[in-house]
């Protein structure tokens, strides 16, 4: 199977020789909803450029508590980390099926090594990511729980380019950091508002504008921040992810 670079964002962006660096060691694999890619402490063997769907970044705490560090979607890599490093420091698990580009981290090394612009975009993805992080944190400590699954719902969307997510309500504390009660109640009020459907693991975004006027600033301003650095990874390319330009909310099964 042909490998399509428009697929993943990040590899969008290289050139057609950089990419070229890639393409022939890269390969198609099906990701499946609660697949686990990679344990923390597990060799990194490979780096991992989704297509789209949705992969968890999460953070063992001991006690068998876990918390969701960030997220990985088309315009990520998972694994990207093992240029400098040789363990993962996270456990990686698909949240929303997808397919991906693969390649062994030999040849993603050799890649990096010998394309100055692939090394630029990596280190500009990584640099996003750690600011994302530090925004999401000041966000965990400053706004409330609704408002912060709120958010959490329209990340989801954006990235999985669904309205509807495999999502139940112990993955959806570990995403906040809350009990699962308080993700019930929650859960349900947005249910009764009309803006979710929520049945036996699944939600439905019903209401996009209405979560969005339910959650706080930082949706907006992290998606517009992510456009431009969309924009200048692709010069001459301009992608809009805002939750508008996705299809009309699908069905839940009855």
């Amino acid at each position: 199977m042909a490998i399509s670079q428009s697929a993943n964002e990040l590899l969008a962006a290289l050139p057609v020789a950089d990419f070229d660096l890639l393409r022939p060691h890269l390969r198609t694999v099906e990701l499946k909803v609660g697949q686990v890619l990679i344990e923390a402490g597990a060799p990194l063997e490979q780096a991992v450029f989704p297509h789209g769907g949705v992969i968890s970044s999460v953070v063992e705490l001991g006690s068998d508590e876990a918390i969701e560090a960030a997220a990985i979607g088309r315009d990520g890599v998972l694994g990207g980390e093992a240029v400098h490093e040789t363990q993962a420091a996270t456990t990686a698990v698909v949240r929303h099926p997808t397919t991906a580009s693969v390649v062994d981290v030999l040849h993603f090394r050799r890649a990096v090594g010998a394309s100055p612009m692939l090394r630029s975009v990596l280190l500009r993805y990584h640099w996003e990511r750690s600011v994302r992080a530090e925004k999401i944190a000041a966000c965990n400590a400053a706004h409330s729980a609704e408002a912060r699954l709120c958010r959490r719902l329209l990340d989801l969307r954006d990235m999985a380019g669904s309205d509807c997510l495999q999502l139940g309500q112990d993955l959806m504390g570990r995403m906040l950091g809350v009990k699962r009660n308080t993700i019930s109640l929650i859960a349900h009020a947005l249910q009764q508002q009309g803006l979710i459907r929520y049945s036996r693991g699944r939600l439905a975004i019903t209401d996009v504008e209405g979560l969005m006027q339910r959650t706080c600033g930082c949706y907006k301003a992290d998606r517009g921040a992510f456009a431009a650095a969309v924009v200048e990874r692709q010069p001459g390319v301009v992608r809009s992810r805002m939750a508008t330009d996705y299809a009309a909310p699908q069905r839940l099964p009855s």
